[in-house]
């Protein structure tokens, strides 16, 4: 099976909170996101400060997995019924041992997966078929914590 790489990144997910130990992100355990929506509404007051109840948020995005493992451990998250925790890292750069070097942006969404599209291949050019699925998952959104360049956290939760 081909696996697919590239050094320029624009977004990659991680299936846990990378926040607890952001130099341990391993290359291999995060897949490329192809596609990423999600749109929230929030009441803000004058400082900026959210207040009042949100409406329920949907995030979709689409990866294409390195191995059938980790399309399976998505499919055990939906099956299970339980709130899960993903990372999603913006312009990510690995170092040579294929640890998380730098990004520029990252956000951790807690969240419920309510479905999953698959794609089972994907055709790549010039090398034939590739059994590399392109998952596409919409999750219910419980609570998002920001991380930006000056590593200021900025939780905001979804009621």
């Amino acid at each position: 099976m081909a696996t697919l790489y590239s050094n320029e990144l624009k977004a990659v997910v991680l299936q846990e909170d990378f926040l607890e130990n952001p130099l341990n992100v391993m290359k291999e355990k995060c897949q490329t996101v192809q596609h990423f929506d999600y749109c929230g509404e929030y009441r803000r007051n004058e400082t900026g400060n959210l207040y009042g109840k949100s409406e329920p948020t949907l995030l979709t995005f689409t990866v294409r997995v390195n191995s059938m493992g980790q399309a399976n451990s998505y499919f055990r998250s939906l099956a299970s019924n339980d709130h899960f925790r993903f990372s999603f890292i913006f312009n990510a750069t690995f170092n040579e041992n294929q640890r998380l070097a730098s990004y520029d942006d990252g956000m951790v969404v807690d969240g419920f997966i309510v479905n999953i599209d698959e794609v089972s291949s994907v055709k790549i050019a010039d090398k034939g078929e590739a059994s590399q699925p392109l998952l596409t998952i919409k999750l219910l959104v419980r609570s998002v914590t920001y991380l930006g360049n000056d590593h200021d956290l900025k939780c905001t939760f979804i009621q």
